[in-house]
């Protein structure tokens, strides 16, 4: 039988059952309570937290996402602690939790698409449900112990479908096991679906999704998300994808399925090398295409966006520091 420890909420009398070995973050999502994080990893330090009652075992001690004041100051991510007895903690809460429920289910690699030279989409099949939000992610834990966060590219379904674009990178343990180690039939761990940044069907203004490397997989899931509603049909989506070269480029197929359903879909490129060979991307970094692409018109949208920290984090600035947009309507799950 499961050991499980309660973990109180200080000052909202909400409590949440935490099962030996899981996170304090996982857990409370798990029970439905609304947490604040964005990578589930350690890297944010969105999640931070302060341990009032009880013991917690930890993780990643060295996780980068506290700070050395942090650590003096006796602050934990919630991430990156497992709970070894009743717990009450002073964590941020949030008031609306994510439409979808985490759960742990093993999952089949059935299919690998190759996208780009270094990119694939990765197609599994879990053996209880594929339910989760455009533009969300799960964890995906390798039988030698690795665990990595990963988008989906493709929307919740009965068929048990998870699909995921990755880009290898070079020396990275788990994407050399996605690519190398991995053969169709073996099983991994899935523990989703995460994140925030999920599409918001109700927001009601056109959106731009904006992606950088395999942030496409994210990005072309918001985008399905977009199309599948039912006022599709009066939507506009700007998809910008950044790479360093066009070899570095994917536009998905699904992408002339969207564009059928959605009043526009206009796709954009941009490419950072220099020497990159003039075929119609933008020459400069992806947030640079936005800024030059929408011009005046920058804050009437919603964006999405999903790729490395350095794009994200210059897209943040251009936007909201920069442009003038309000910070609630720029969506993205902060990764290392």
């Amino acid at each position: 039988m499961t050991t499980e420890h309660q973990v109180l909420l200080r000052g909202t009398g909400v409590r949440f059952p935490c099962a030996e070995g899981d996170t304090l973050l996982r857990a409370a999502l798990r029970a439905g309570v609304g947490l604040s994080y964005e990578c589930n990893s350690g890297a944010c330090g969105s999640c931070r937290y302060e341990l009032l009652e009880g013991e917690v075992r930890t993780r990643w001690a060295e996780a980068s996402g506290l700070s050395a004041r942090d650590r003096r100051k006796g602050r934990r991510l919630a991430c990156q602690s497992e709970p070894v007895s009743d717990c009450a903690v002073d964590l941020a809460s949030v008031p609306e939790p994510a439409p979808h429920r985490p759960i742990r289910q093993r999952a089949e690699l059935r299919e690998v698409h190759r996208l780009t030279h270094d990119m694939a989409e990765f197609v599994f099949t879990a053996e209880k449900h594929a339910a989760f939000s455009a533009g969300q992610y799960a964890m995906l834990g390798f039988p030698s112990g690795i665990e990595r966060a990963y988008s989906m590219s493709n929307l919740g379904n009965c068929q048990r479908e998870w699909k995921f674009v990755v880009k290898r990178s070079p020396g990275g343990k788990a994407t050399s096991i996605l690519f190398d180690g991995l053969d169709l039939g073996e099983t991994i761990e899935l523990d989703g679906p995460y994140g925030q940044a999920y599409y918001r069907a109700g927001d009601g203004r056109d959106i731009v999704c904006v992606a950088g490397g395999s942030g496409l997989g994210a990005m072309a899931s918001v985008v399905l998300g977009a199309a599948a509603q039912a006022d599709a049909g009066e939507r506009t989506v700007h998809l910008f994808c950044g790479g360093r070269a066009e070899r570095d480029l994917h536009i998905p197929e699904a992408m002339a399925m969207a564009q059928r359903r959605l009043r526009a879909l206009h796709v954009h490129t941009a490419v950072s090398e220099p020497d990159s060979a003039d075929s119609g991307s933008h020459q400069g970094f992806v947030h640079e295409a936005v800024v030059a692409k929408l011009g005046d018109t920058l804050t009437d949208f919603t964006y999405y966006a999903a790729g490395p920290p350095a794009m994200t984090d210059a897209l943040a600035r251009a936007l909201v520091l920069d442009g003038g947009l309000a910070a609630d309507r720029l969506h993205f799950d902060r990764f290392s």
